[in-house]
């Protein structure tokens, strides 16, 4: 199980094979992909396709030890002409399942064997429209441009294992928010984007696929989000914003509000070794008919590439989902080591730390996570 030691082995172990093994001789280690890119493809690259996959180990106090095949995702995209381009996102996620099985213990009872989640989703697939350079039109399921934690989700470019709660599971905004709708992203040069974007869902309960079943209303949210990040080279700075009806009745509005920062310092300074810092702030508010909910949380982290081989990050966080509840904020605290020892591969540790008011519950955990792309 867990032990107080159990991040100072991460870190001697990173640093031992830093040091032991020889620099690599290539001069820089190739990008990866990046999906959110898809303004800048050309109707000459023709038929694209991309991907990820995550594998995990994880051992969490009062739980039991596991492996996870976390997920594998498959991106491709086509230009449909010299405007037009059509992208999808498929994600087969925490597979095998394995469904429930009866038998008979002999008393009469009947014990459930369980295990596994499988599921397989589409989390983007949008016709993108760019009739001229800096602008492009987007319609279909795609990310809510809220905040910028999802540029650098995918395993590939997360620098630790798991994400921020602010963003994804604190009951903040929903995680990973893919919406239906429609939206629009302009660049103005030597200043930043812009995005503006109209969908089904709303910020309390996440995506909508058609309101006009159960579960929808006739209430859209709309949101908008500026980055400043044209200015200068490695810096970005900007705001977000999304408010809509929530409830079947189109009665009470769900609205959230965030600011964001990220310093690539390596990037303004031209050397690895100065640090990437990120941080988000959301808060926000969802009606109600007899009280409303009043959230907010933010998430600082820190990273920096000691040796070609080696990453060191650091990320604190703290939330709380309803503000009038009395002890319940709640706060995570992470180290991770992220170890480049290949073209397209990387292996990654974390030591997560998390504290919740008013109550005390055992749940720090390591998780260890071999991530390949292409």
């Amino acid at each position: 199980m867990l032990c107080n030691g159990a991040m100072r082995m991460i870190i001697v172990f990173a640093i031992a094979v830093a040091v032991l093994l020889p620099w690599p001789a290539v001069a820089e280690e190739k990008a990866a992909f990046d999906i959110s890119a898809i303004g800048a493809t050309s109707s000459t690259e023709g038929v694209q396709w991309h991907g990820y996959y995550e594998f995990h180990y994880i051992d969490q106090q009062e739980k039991n030890s596991t492996f996870d095949a976390h997920k594998i995702v498959v991106w491709m995209g086509v230009p449909l002409n010299d405007v037009m381009f059509l992208s999808a996102e498929l994600e087969y996620e925490h597979f095998p399942r394995l469904e429930e099985a009866g038998w008979d213990s002999g008393a009469g009872d009947i014990d459930k064997k369980t295990g596994g989640r499988g599921e397989m989703k589409v989390d983007s697939a949008q016709l993108s429209i760019m009739p001229f350079k800096g602008f492009r039109g987007y319609t279909g399921i795609f990310y809510v441009p809220f905040g910028i934690e999802y540029f650098s989700y995918p395993g590939n470019k997360n620098k630790l294992v798991t994400r921020p709660k602010v963003m994804k599971s604190g009951g903040i905004i929903p995680g990973t928010w893919a919406d239906v709708g429609i939206g629009f992203n302009n660049l103005f040069e030597g200043i930043g984007h812009l995005d503006v974007f109209y969908l089904n869902g709303d910020a309390k309960n996440g995506g909508v696929s058609r309101d006009s079943s159960s579960g929808g209303n006739q209430g859209k949210s709309l949101g908008a989000r500026i980055m400043l990040d044209d200015l200068v080279v490695g810096l970005n700075i900007g705001a977000s914003y999304v408010s809509g009806k929530w409830d079947e009745n189109d009665m009470y509005q769900s609205t959230r509000t965030g600011i964001h920062l990220r310093i690539d310092s390596d990037k303004i300074f031209g050397d690895d070794l100065y640090p990437v810092l990120l941080g988000e702030f959301v808060t926000g508010k969802d009606e109600g008919a007899a009280v409303d909910t009043d959230k907010k949380g933010y998430y600082v982290q820190i990273s920096s590439r000691v040796h070609p081989l080696a990453e060191l990050v650091a990320r604190y966080g703290v939330y709380d989902n309803d503000e009038k509840t009395a002890d319940n904020e709640k706060k995570e605290t992470s180290f991770g080591v992220v170890m480049h020892l290949l073209d397209n591969f990387q292996l990654k540790a974390e030591y997560q730390i998390n504290n919740e008011e008013g109550t005390e519950v055992d749940n720090n955990k390591i998780d260890i996570e071999l991530v390949a792309w292409w």
